[in-house]
């Protein structure tokens, strides 16, 4: 089966109650995060390694972007909760995995009843039509330098209301409370394919047409979610954090 998990945010103790709560089992099963591994949660350093020990694997979110920043020397120090990262022996090792993570992934169909899906943490440009160009395009982009400040991978990371021609609000609370022009992201997606994403915590779980939102605000007290692409089934566990 392959799951596909929201925001962990640095949970890990939720992560774990997440793979035993849908039988996980590696080499059987695959497992991949919607960006936001890490920050913000108590156990960063843990998650990565639970997530690496069963296979994980990842696309790109706007808190690894940060902590590569950071890491990097270009971005000041933000309130965060990096430390056990920073600090590992292994650290080097980490960062040079998050920086090679994908910003858009492609997970074809399992079996001919299942979505066909595109990952990304955030949401997708008005104009990104061709998916699979526009994969190509954002894994052409150099990693070298400050790559992370790309006008497509901030988009692609951050991303929540835009206009129609994809102009970016800095907007973080509920869709509702938008203000024109900027709608929600996915309002201008009308492809065939499932677009997964995380990233919007104010919004939580949700299903319109072709997209599902997966980030239900674990690391805010909430709840992790899982959805596994075979059987179009959700899965959560509550969280542990305070609220």
């Amino acid at each position: 089966m392959r799951w596909i998990v929201g925001d962990v945010q640095g949970c890990a103790r939720e992560l774990e109650d997440l793979l035993r709560a849908v039988d996980f089992a590696p080499g059987r099963d695959e497992l991949w995060a919607a960006g936001d591994l890490i920050n913000r949660g108590p156990h960063t350093l843990e998650t990565l390694r639970l997530w690496h020990d069963v296979g994980g694997r990842a696309v790109l979110g706007n808190h690894e972007v940060y902590a590569l920043a950071v890491h990097a020397g270009l971005w000041p120090r933000k309130r965060d909760t990096l430390d056990d990262l920073r600090r590992s022996p292994d650290a080097l090792g980490w960062f040079e995995q998050l920086a090679s993570l994908p910003v858009l992934a492609h997970l074809p169909a399992p079996h001919a009843e299942a979505h066909d899906v595109w990952l990304v943490h955030a949401g997708l440009h008005p104009a990104w039509t061709d998916l699979p160009q526009t994969a190509a395009q954002l894994a052409a982009i150099e990693r070298s330098g400050r790559w992370f400040e790309h006008d497509d991978i901030s988009f692609a990371t951050r991303v929540r209301g835009c206009t129609r021609l994809g102009s970016p609000s800095r907007f973080a609370g509920p869709p509702d409370q938008l203000r024109e022009p900027y709608r929600p992201w996915d309002a201008y997606y009308h492809g065939p394919s499932l677009i997964v994403h995380g990233h919007w915590a104010w919004r939580g779980l949700h299903r319109t047409g072709n997209v599902l939102g997966l980030d239900s605000g674990c690391v805010y007290g909430k709840s992790l979610t899982a959805w596994c692409q075979d059987e179009d089934r959700l899965v959560q566990v509550p969280s542990r954090q305070p609220a």
